[in-house]
């Protein structure tokens, strides 16, 4: 299919024939630059481009056409007449705002943001790519007002979650991701682990919308409310993301664009540690085996001998000499029977996490060339993207190609096609979660602090290798560097997606589009264990396919024209939606012969999951916008959609539903008279109502294949009792807003206020195991979401050769649970758990009056006003009960950004400060247990008191008196911390980030350089993502997610690896 539509745009362009157009040049007032990427449209007609990176634009345009609109971010927009011109260059006056802007809406239509009734927050191309990231979600973090971007926890090709306007449904906060008018799916597909101490654990491979190349973006919209998504129906809930591709150069020579980065990366925030004691318990310890052969050898704790005194101690890289002369490690337990290991200084090792982590490099390569012909344009892009986590062993390789064909055979024709071909891999993506897969585990929760990490990069056994790797411990870890580089996780994967549309202009007033659009994505993956492995001794493999196709087809025919003093803009479409997804996972648990990965290599029994979904969603539209005298507009929307998804094999009854929305904008300052200092004055309002649609065979149960039995194929039911009269969630909203501007639009304002109410949430209510389910899915409970929205732009120095933009992004949101259908209780939505145990869990659940984001764990018993009640020994009293200890939703967050340019140079930095939220560390829990943080290093001889109460009288009359009894350091942190109880392990999320900063200059060569007839543009720059946050969390970054099972879990981290600091040099080379 790609060969297809490469050829069929190859010949499109070959048959073009010759027209004429009108070309231009567009520059700034003040110091007479070029200006790329200006809107150029041909007033009252469907003729539209824009310029390319030197300011020119070529557009045919009808002979009815009499005016041209110009318009760009941070200009006033100007009309001018055509007066039979071929010719016409324009010079723009610079501003902050843009009150004609054309900006991006629902199904790609291009609206005047006067004219919307509800906010639509666009950032540029420059801002996008200014200071890249492998994952396009984070180029946004910051940027955007009630967008709250999270990223991962495995380094490099992490995924990264994205909500809009905070969580109000109890399954799905997923926003609808677009590009050039076609769906693509987002979704993180993890591999089917196993919660128990056993089996492959969780392994992130990335979400969809990493691949979006931030090279060949021109603009990201973000339609926020379900006014503003509303014609996407049942997909509209959680806000839609509209990313908008470049398109060719509009300058009939061939135009080229070369821009290259190189980061250089490494840890943001380490862990904090003591480095005043050793491995081992109570003081003591010897290495003989690793097994509990020696003294506390079985475990890995910092609760030993003193560091760095001149003791000498048997250790796990202390010598060992045979017999015959050769020397060995103590860890070699393979290769000597019964020979004393010489002891060596039991000293302190600092670094041995910082050692661990290298210097990682990403290098981002991209190409484009672009042109226009008589009729059209075209753009071909090709990306190189190579990355060297700081994680040893870990990279990312990706490779696109993005094409763009705009062709106009006839004055009332247009065709157009954007694909993009994606292909990315991985040698390996790091496992997640508790357990010895994930290295932090063996580094950080129990990674003893005489631990020397030099003395493990060797990592098999001489004469062993393949069979038995070395380490410091066989009874419940792996070396590091044997999991990262011999247990790998391997994928590749191939993606197609884009579309390809035409329009044809029946009459002067009537248009009919249709569009046909496709993410299709192939990925295998290989899961590899050696033999020795913690938890595979005779070593593991698994294969895995996972596949997914979303093809959209639509059409849209559009009426509009002008009668009098109103403009009628009405539209009638229809999409039809087909979804294809399926997983298939084999694997083994034993191998016969080791190193040898293969399915037929098998020693037992091939486990087998496969699961297969289609689903189809029909649907028709309609939009009507009217608009009296330019000042005042009012936008009507309707859909309906017909989802498979809610049918059953007897009938499709239930699956249709409806979604309308009416907005409204008033234009204040046409029609009062206000102060001087008001440039602009907007007053808007809106009511909509949209979906959430549910995954397939929720209303009808479907089987899932499982292992062969005597070589007979099985299967088993899904684990929930269907339910053939579920309906989508429903979110009914309103939101009022105001864009007021001062000064010639130095200082714009922008306030929203939203109110939203979901419900029919979908749930899956736990059941009795007696009925042979575990859950039952139902409609049931509501949720309140509220929150405001803040948005100034002001430019405080605006001079011929100095500028100043500064942006503030403000939102606050809160989703608070009106009903649920178990009143009197409470409903689970998420848990983070170690192994199978409820008991050391964190549980993320709701009831009435209560939030989305409440934490529930267990702590210690306390009174009234809040004192630890001790027993007469000095020891905490566990209070199990759960209770809600925290929330994981910020109270505010504000983004600032900068931007100040000098002549040539250009320098702007973001931050980023989220305050509010809690979050619940496992790193602190079983790195305070193992005595391994600081938070340990203070250990006196005669012990600690701990600080609390002891009841002197009975359980119900109790008489509390101060504690004054000591106990061991080593028992006060175990206990104090302890990871069953996660009250004490709960952190402020708050933080304040540096997250980009870029210097640059840029070298403007004139016409005739190097023979070039259009001269050259260098760009030049100093970049950086991630230099630096404040933050109360001493451990870690605070933007972390963690994996639980198949999905992200927000408020807890969970052993995670280092974020990236990164340090970087960009170029860019336009001719």
């Amino acid at each position: 299919m790609k060969h297809l539509y490469f050829g069929l745009m190859l010949l499109l362009c070959a048959v073009a024939n010759s027209q004429t157009t009108i070309s231009g040049t567009v520059t700034t007032s003040s110091d007479g630059t070029t200006v790329p990427f200006v809107n150029v449209i041909a007033v009252n007609t469907d003729a539209a481009t824009i310029t390319d990176e030197n300011g020119m634009f070529s557009l045919e345009v009808p002979a009815a056409a009499n005016e041209l609109r110009f318009s760009a971010i941070g200009f006033i927009t100007q009309t001018t007449s055509i007066n039979g011109r071929t010719t016409i260059n324009i010079t723009l006056q610079e501003s902050t705002t843009d009150l004609d802007e054309v900006v991006i809406t629902a199904l790609g239509l291009e609206r005047e943001t006067k004219e919307l009734g509800y906010v639509v927050q666009t950032i540029e191309a420059e801002e996008v790519s200014a200071v890249k990231a492998p994952n396009f979600l984070d180029n946004l973090a910051g940027k955007l007002a009630g967008v709250t971007v999270s990223q991962g926890a495995t380094g490099v090709g992490s995924s990264s979650k994205i909500t809009i306007r905070g969580e109000a449904s109890f399954s799905n906060n997923n926003p609808l991701f677009i590009v050039d008018g076609t769906p693509i799916n987002n979704n993180t597909v993890f591999n089917e682990s196993n919660e128990a101490a056993a089996g492959f654990q969780e392994i992130d491979f990335g979400n969809g919308a990493m691949e979006v190349n931030p090279d060949d973006i021109a603009s990201v919209s973000v339609l926020k409310g379900p006014s503003a998504a509303a014609l996407y129906g049942t997909r509209a809930s959680n806000g839609v993301i509209i990313i908008e591709t470049k398109n060719g150069s509009q300058s009939k020579g061939l135009g080229i664009s070369i821009n290259t980065s190189v980061f250089v990366d490494t840890p943001f925030k380490l862990p904090e540690f003591q480095n005043q004691y050793g491995q081992g318990n109570s003081g003591q310890f010897e290495f003989v085996d690793g097994l509990g052969g020696g003294v506390n050898d079985l475990i890995s704790y910092s609760w030993g001998p003193r560091l760095d005194q001149g003791t000498l101690i048997a250790q796990f890289d202390s010598p060992v000499t045979l017999p015959d002369g050769t020397v060995v490690r103590g860890g070699d337990t393979s290769l000597y029977n019964g020979v004393a290991i010489t002891p060596t200084a039991f000293n302190s090792h600092p670094d041995n996490l910082k050692d661990f982590y290298e210097t990682g490099v990403t290098t981002i390569n991209n190409v484009a060339i672009g042109s226009a012909f008589d009729k059209g344009n075209y753009r071909i892009s090709f990306t190189d993207l190579r990355s060297e986590s700081i994680i040893p062993g870990v990279n990312l390789d990706r490779q696109t190609v993005a094409t763009k064909l705009n062709f106009k055979p006839t004055d009332k024709t247009t065709f157009n096609a954007s694909i993009s071909y994606v292909n990315s891999g991985s040698d390996n993506r790091p496992s997640n979660g508790y357990g010895s897969e994930n290295v932090n585990y063996a580094l950080v929760a129990w990674g003893p602090r005489s631990l020397d990490i030099n003395s493990l990069r060797q990592y098999w056994q001489p004469g062993l290798e393949g069979v038995q790797h070395y380490s410091f411990n066989y009874t419940y870890f792996d070396n590091p560097f044997f999991t990262m580089y011999e247990n790998r996780n391997s994928f590749n994967r191939d993606r197609v997606f884009g579309n390809i549309s035409i329009k044809q202009q029946i009459t002067e007033n009537l248009s009919l589009s249709l569009r046909s659009g496709m993410d299709y994505s192939s990925e295998t993956r290989q899961l590899r264990r050696a033999f020795s492995s913690n938890r595979f001794q005779n070593g593991g493999y698994a294969e895995h396919d996972v596949f997914y196709r979303e093809i959209n087809t639509e059409f849209l025919l559009n009426y509009n024209n002008i009668f009098g003093d109103f403009s009628l803009d009405v539209s009638l479409g229809g999409n039809r939606l087909d979804q294809k997804a399926s997983t298939k996972q084999s694997q083994t648990v034993n191998l016969a012969q080791p190193g040898v990965f293969n399915l037929n290599n098998a020693a037992s029994p091939i486990d087998v999951f496969q699961f297969e979904s289609n689903k189809r969603i029909n649907s028709l539209y309609g939009i009507a916008k009217l608009g009296y005298r330019n000042f005042l507009f009012l936008d009507l929307t309707g859909r309906n959609d017909w989802s498979s998804a809610l049918a059953t094999p007897f009938s499709v009854d239930g699956t249709s539903f409806f979604y309308p929305s009416a907005s409204a904008s008033f234009i204040l300052s046409e029609v009062v008279e206000l102060p001087k200092a008001f440039s602009y004055a907007q007053l808007r309002a809106s009511v909509a109502q949209v979906g959430n649609d549910t995954q397939p065979y929720q209303t009808s149960g479907a089987f899932i294949s499982q292992t062969a039995y005597n070589g007979q194929p099985t299967f088993s039911n899904q684990n929930f009792i269907p339910n053939a009269n579920l309906r989508p969630e429903q979110t009914t909203s309103y939101e009022v807003g105001a864009d007021i501007r001062f000064l010639k639009d130095r200082i714009r304002l922008d306030a929203t206020y939203y109110n939203a109410l979901t419900k029919d949430q979908i749930i899956s209510l736990p059941i009795a195991i007696s009925s042979g389910y575990n859950q039952q899915v139902v409609n049931g409970g509501e949720v309140r979401t509220q929150g405001v929205e803040l948005i100034a732009d002001l430019t405080p120095i605006l001079t011929a050769n100095f500028k100043w933009n500064t942006t503030f992004n403000f939102s606050s949101n809160t989703s608070r649970v009106e009903s649920l259908p178990q009143a009197d209780g409470r409903l689970t939505l998420a848990y983070s758990r170690i192994y199978d145990s409820a008991n050391q869990t964190v549980w993320f659940q709701v009831e009435e009056g209560g939030k989305i984001g409440d934490i529930y764990g267990t702590g210690y018993q306390k009174t009234e006003d809040g004192q630890f009640i001790l027993t007469p020994s000095g020891s905490y009293i566990a209070d199990n009960n759960l209770k809600k200890i925290g929330n994981y939703t910020p109270d505010f967050m504000l983004g600032w950004n900068n931007s100040f340019s000098y002549k040539n140079w250009n320098l702007s930095f973001l931050f980023d400060w989220r305050q509010g939220g809690e979050l619940v560390s496992r790193t602190r829990a079983l790195g305070t247990v193992g005595g391994q943080l600081a938070e340990t290093a203070n250990r006196p001889e005669e012990g600690i008191v701990p600080q609390g109460v002891v009841n002197t009288g009975t359980a119900e009359n109790p008489q509390y008196v101060q504690n004054t009894t000591a106990v061991s350091a080593e028992t006060y942190y175990r206990q104090f911390y302890d990871r069953n109880h996660e009250e004490n392990n709960i952190y402020d999320a708050s933080y304040l980030k540096l997250r980009q900063f870029s210097v640059g200059y840029t070298f403007n060569l004139k016409d005739g350089f190097l023979g070039l007839s259009n001269g050259m543009d260098i760009d030049l720059a100093l970049v950086g993502r991630n230099l630096f946050a404040i933050s109360e969390i001493p451990h870690f970054d605070p933007e972390q997610l963690a994996v639980q099972g198949t999905g992200f879990v927000s408020g807890v981290e969970d052993m995670s690896y280092a974020t990236t600091r990164s340090i970087g040099l960009k170029a860019g080379f336009n001719f």
